[in-house]
């Protein structure tokens, strides 16, 4: 007689999740290898769709001496903040538009919480791959700045900072905490859900070698490919 399967923990699809077959635990080293491995692909897959997003509207708004590069995008801007610092908005729209400019500043989180929500997704609808719970986790952490940035505020240090939430208020009137504070609350209701899948019984070893792999793709991305590719 046939035993019918029996469903494996944190895993919403029934099959058998990374580093283990259906049945069968996997070993701490089959697990470590297979998510230092989802580790590889994080840095290029997070950072540079949000960086290509600021690109296509500037591109789009024809700002001058506008490159894309591996981890940044540059124009010409100092005209157009220096007329923002003066509060002259003319000024700077004769620049360039300045909801072209805030919209270029928001549309590289956009692409940020596009791919977070499609990782998630295809976690739940295929199977938790490794690599798409690295690169949504990694794709977040840029937040860091932001996060710090509004602490410091609230306890009355003056710290110059430039992120996209922050360049994004400026323009906009938006509450830099509304921005950061929407963006931690993605974090952590993201990294709630993804670690669902995580191996039972070997989650505290499928994420330090995720955080390996993570470690290195940055090294490498931030090192030698990004600089060689899009310097």
């Amino acid at each position: 007689m046939t035993t019918p399967p029996t469903s494996n923990a944190g895993d919403s699809s029934g099959e058998a999740g990374p580093g283990r077959t259906s049945g069968t635990p996997a070993t701490a080293r089959a697990v470590s290898l297979q998510w230092c491995l989802g580790g590889l692909p994080a840095a290029p897959l997070a950072i540079l769709p949000h960086e290509v997003g600021h690109y296509l509207v500037l591109l789009a708004f024809g700002v001058p001496d506008l490159t894309l590069h591996y981890v940044a995008v540059t124009w010409d801007l100092r005209e157009f903040w220096e007329a923002i610092q003066r509060a002259d908005f003319d000024g700077a729209n004769a620049v360039v538009p300045v909801w072209g400019v805030a919209l270029s500043d928001a549309m590289g989180p956009m692409v940020t919480y596009a791919i977070v929500a499609g990782c998630c997704y295809a976690c739940a609808r295929w199977r938790p791959f490794p690599a798409f719970v690295a690169v949504a986790v990694l794709s977040q952490l840029r937040i860091r700045a932001g996060a710090g940035h509004v602490v410091r505020e609230a306890f009355g240090i003056d710290r110059p900072a430039n992120y996209d939430e922050l360049r994004v208020a400026v323009l906009t009137g938006i509450p830099v905490e509304a921005l950061v504070g929407f963006a931690l609350l993605t974090l952590l209701v993201s990294v709630a859900w993804l670690s669902r899948f995580l191996p039972p019984g070997r989650r505290l070893v499928a994420i330090a070698s995720m955080t390996a792999g993570m470690a290195v793709s940055l090294y490498l991305y931030a090192g030698v490919i990004g600089p060689w590719l899009l310097p």
